[in-house]
């Protein structure tokens, strides 16, 4: 079982990353956490990357589940409307002046090639990607460094990515059961190398198939590494974190399901997307049950909806219509304060790995993989609380389905809409792999907003950064194809 800490050690550790809108503040520590035990700073950092309510609200739930559609809502960026600079704003300081900082400084302060920092340099190409698929260029190099760089360059994307690739290589390699273990400081897989190492060459299988149509020998030699080094290979494997649930806010509860919770009946306006909805229903999914139940305007379970007749939310219609007649996520399984939040999941990485055949990279059973991840994202569930077992007979018989049965001529497509089903709130992924295959064929929401009535493809960087850095704004700006808009395409995003 995964361990968490108490909150009075997590009020005591917060106190030293207090929160503030100035840019310079980003780069700096002002109260020196270098001080810090570094495995304390490592189980704050995991932990915070999904305990804190507004990083889950405003960069996982309003633009990149919104945009990817598997969620909509009575919010102007469902709309493709983006002027609200708090919610713009808001993931990238928190990024940068919270995970991030604690990330540069526990690989600053340990050993170069031990286990602890090369877990950080893991988890650091895992948030850190995140940030960048929303962007594009981003501070990287000189991120974090305030009293040498105090106005960050935003680095190339290209260049960013080939960080990852080299940090990860690097860290797999130095793990070592022989080195100083990490322990219970290690909140996810409690020190256990192997499983680090299993992570490590997973997001390395990611980053190939993220950059698939921008550098495909590069996205095939990596891939061809990554499964040769050794990926996920059962759902045991899976980097989540665990959520007590003991207190309703703070770090022992999932901060996204703070924001479903936190905010009453009406879900904080969240809703399951008609495309995601229908796609569930049409196909007899059975984790129908688990994901959603539509409510009444009381709290109380709407009985006259029943299994197969769940609504969802078109993306994009004007606020004001009667929500409660839309499907949520279930509030005492997929969105409870005890939900865990997964980073990456086994069922992903076989998702992954078919693709990965088809394409030719590395061999093996396409088909065999899409089911084993199709089998696997059913089974996961089982990590949530309430959640009611799938049985295997239910999935054998989803798997015949005619929108879900494994067909040569349709596996990219198939593949990655399971991708898509599977990766429901995380939404940074699901954003990502969207853009980059294009699937599912999801149509754009009813609105215009600032897309012209596409979905858009990156998040404009908050306007501080024209303030206080705008040199190195203005430069980032120029290298996008259509300026710092939403429909300028990052490096990786290609027609």
């Amino acid at each position: 079982m995964k361990k968490i800490y108490t909150c009075l050690f997590w009020i005591g550790l917060l106190s030293i990353t207090a929160c503030t809108k100035d840019f310079e503040a980003i780069n700096t520590n002002p109260n020196e956490s270098n001080t810090l035990d570094p495995k304390l700073q490592f189980s704050y950092v995991l932990n915070r990357a999904a305990s804190e309510r507004d990083d889950q609200w405003r960069g996982n739930l309003i633009y990149c589940s919104q945009w990817a559609q598997q969620l909509s809502g009575n919010w102007q960026v469902d709309r493709y409307i983006t002027a609200n600079e708090d919610w713009l704003s808001s993931w990238w300081n928190n990024s940068y002046l919270r995970v991030g900082k604690d990330l540069f400084d526990i690989i600053e302060q340990t050993e170069e090639g031990s286990n602890l920092n090369s877990m950080a340099k893991i988890f650091k190409v895992f948030f850190f990607q995140r940030l960048t698929d929303m962007h594009g260029d981003i501070p990287y190099s000189e991120a974090n460094q305030g009293g040498v760089f105090p106005k960050p360059q935003f680095d190339r994307q290209q260049n960013i990515y080939n960080a990852f690739i080299a940090d990860l290589r690097r860290a797999v390699q130095d793990l070592s059961e022989t080195k100083e273990a990490v322990g219970s400081a290690d909140i996810i897989y409690n020190g256990d190398v192997e499983k680090w190492k299993k992570f490590g060459n997973s997001l390395l299988l990611r980053i190939a198939l993220r950059i698939s149509n921008v550098n495909p020998d590069l996205a095939a030699e990596l891939a061809q590494e990554a499964i040769g080094r050794g990926v996920m290979t059962s759902n045991d494997d899976i980097a989540y974190v665990y959520f007590s649930g003991s207190e309703a806010d703070g770090p022992n509860a999932n901060g996204l399901a703070e924001v479903f919770q936190d905010f009453g009946v009406a879900g904080h306006a969240f809703r399951y997307s008609d495309e995601f909805v229908n796609l569930i229903l049409n196909n007899d999914d059975p984790r129908e049950f688990n994901f959603m139940e539509t409510y009444k305007n009381d709290g109380s379970v709407d009985n006259s909806v029943g299994a197969g007749n769940h609504i969802g939310r078109p993306n994009g219609i004007d606020p004001g219509n009667d929500d409660f007649v839309f499907a949520q996520p279930r509030t005492e399984v997929m969105v409870a304060y005890n939900a865990p939040a997964i980073y990456m999941s086994f069922a992903e990485v076989e998702f992954l790995r078919a693709e990965a055949i088809v394409l030719n990279w590395i061999t093996g059973d396409a088909k065999a993989a899409y089911e084993s991840g199709v089998f696997a994202a059913c089974k996961h569930l089982s990590l949530y609380p309430n959640a009611q077992e799938i049985t295997d007979n239910k999935i054998f018989n989803y798997l015949t389905e005619n929108g879900v049965a494994y067909k040569e001529s349709k596996a990219i497509a198939l593949i990655n809409t399971q991708k898509w089903i599977a990766l429901i709130f995380d939404g940074f992924e699901a954003y990502a792999n969207y853009r980059r295959s294009g699937f599912p064929d999801i149509t754009p929401g009813f609105s215009d907003g600032e897309s012209n009535g596409e979905i858009p493809r990156r998040l404009r960087y908050p306007n501080g950064e024209q303030v206080g850095n705008a040199e190195n704004y203005a430069a980032a700006v120029a290298r996008l194809d259509g300026g710092d808009v939403i429909t300028s395409r990052m490096w990786w995003d290609v027609e």
